[in-house]
């Protein structure tokens, strides 16, 4: 078996996975938290440059645009590995079912009422 096969055969293997589990509103599955988990460490790890204009746009927004250019600019770096590395480690640990490390969740959410913030780390999301 090639390996393009093998990839395309896993990949839609872990689809299925992802997509199979039905549930109610009120109650979520084991299977349905891995995967929001698995697309949000996708996310946080693809898009975690956002931050960079998000500092600069609410740091100037905060201040005045000297201030907004450099300050903003680290902040935003600063929150740019943040977010990075916590979907980095939300990709490793994938299978454990743990409430989001980030706020907002995705990079695009919420994108200047909301500042990051970082919660607890490994808190198992029953």
């Amino acid at each position: 078996m090639t390996r393009n096969k093998k990839t395309f055969i896993s990949l839609f293997a872990c689809l299925l996975f992802l997509f199979s589990s039905i549930s109610s509103a009120e109650e979520v599955s084991y299977g349905e938290k891995v995967g929001h988990k698995t697309l949000r460490s996708l996310s946080n790890m693809t898009l975690g440059i956002l931050e960079v204009p998000k500092g600069i746009i609410k740091t100037t927004n905060d201040s005045n645009i000297i201030y907004g250019l450099t300050a903003g600019t680290f902040l935003g770096l600063l929150n740019t590995v943040g977010r990075t590395s916590v979907g980095v480690v939300d990709f490793i640990t994938f299978p454990l079912a743990t409430k989001p490390i980030i706020q907002p969740v995705h990079p695009w959410q919420s994108y200047l009422t909301i500042p990051t913030s970082y919660e607890d780390i490994f808190v198992l999301d029953f």
